[in-house]
């Protein structure tokens, strides 16, 4: 929780009243803290993050695109600046270092499978198009200072993944190829990087996104690749056993388009992304051999023999390029 010293601190800087500040979440194992406070009778959220001063332009460098992105008019939580103007806040106590930011509270409602009014193609839509636009608009930022992270392909797959050597392989063969791909205006930028559908609120026909903590520039594709992977470890079935990846692939696609361009070459490459968080996953949650364990073992074949999602059914062909000579993983 907060202490009393940062808690004084926040709201002189961010001149509310102490008494409406409320714990609401933590994240990254009490590394972040979340609290919701209330100023001339608006909601906002006070985010806490433990880190060191050599972090503060980092976090600079994520409010001053957010306040780029919804002067645009994408619907993000604007950073709520100080009583003097500033976008951040450094503190230090007991040793440890604090950085406080402070945005206006998303309106909306959590996804819920089960719910038809917020798991529908319709979101699906909107979702890819707040993506699309946040990708389109980007390409002509200017940021003050380059301090944000570039995203190296190769942290995304922890090193447990070398205790599967099949595994193993298939990640440096696939790394290599990502990191083969061109980088323009068009295809690489600055990304949200972890837009799946818990960050995110439904607000009628708005998509309002928020946490940009992993913000980095990487390509587009990576952007689309996790927040498609997410919904599918997220969002596949409801408790009925519906199966949402058919209109979840189609509709994010046809919002993402709606809103920015990819020509047939790019559309080709997103299964490699898709495959990329399929074996960040499996190293994530697997970290030795279990030769008793069939799950595991299946996963091990699908990644071997390029198997993406099986037993889902979707159009292919929302990812094939005209142009033949393409490395996509043959099955789903």
């Amino acid at each position: 929780m907060l202490s009393d010293y940062l808690h004084g601190l926040a709201s002189s800087h961010y001149g509310f009243d102490k008494g409406t500040l409320q714990h609401i979440a933590d994240g990254n194992w009490t590394a972040k803290q979340f609290f919701a406070f209330e100023k001339h009778d608006k909601p906002y959220v006070l985010r806490l993050d433990k880190k060191n001063a050599d972090k503060l332009n980092h976090i600079r460098a994520e409010m001053d695109w957010l306040c780029y992105l919804s002067a645009k008019g994408i619907s993000v939580s604007r950073p709520l600046r100080t009583v003097s103007g500033e976008l951040t806040v450094y503190a230090e106590e007991a040793g440890e270092g604090y950085i406080i930011t402070a945005y206006g509270k998303a309106e909306g409602r959590f996804y819920d499978v089960n719910d038809p009014n917020l798991w529908n193609s319709k979101v699906f839509f909107n979702w890819g198009k707040v993506m699309g636009d946040m990708h389109r608009v980007t390409k002509d930022y200017k940021p003050e200072n380059e301090v944000y992270r570039y995203n190296d392909i190769r942290n995304n797959i922890n090193e447990s993944v070398k205790a599967f050597p099949s595994v193993d392989k298939a990640a440096n063969a696939l790394i290599e190829e990502i990191n083969s791909l061109p980088k323009d205006r068009d295809s690489y930028g600055l990304v949200h990087g972890d837009l799946g559908p818990g960050n995110f609120l439904i607000d009628e026909d708005r998509i309002n996104v928020f946490d940009f903590s992993d913000c980095a520039y990487t390509w587009f594709v990576n952007d689309i690749g996790a927040a498609l992977t997410f919904a599918m470890w997220f969002g596949q079935r409801n408790d009925a056993g519906y199966d949402f990846a058919g209109d979840i692939f189609e509709h994010f696609l046809a919002g993402y388009l709606s809103a920015n361009q990819l020509d047939a070459y790019w559309l080709s490459r997103i299964p490699l992304f898709l495959r990329l968080y399929q074996i960040a996953g499996f190293a994530h949650m697997n970290r030795r051999e279990n030769p008793d364990d069939e799950g595991q073992k299946r996963q091990i074949r699908d990644i071997e023999n390029g198997i993406l999602f099986a037993g889902c059914r979707f159009d292919y062909s929302l990812f094939v390029a005209k142009a033949a000579g393409n490395n996509i993983p043959a099955a789903f």
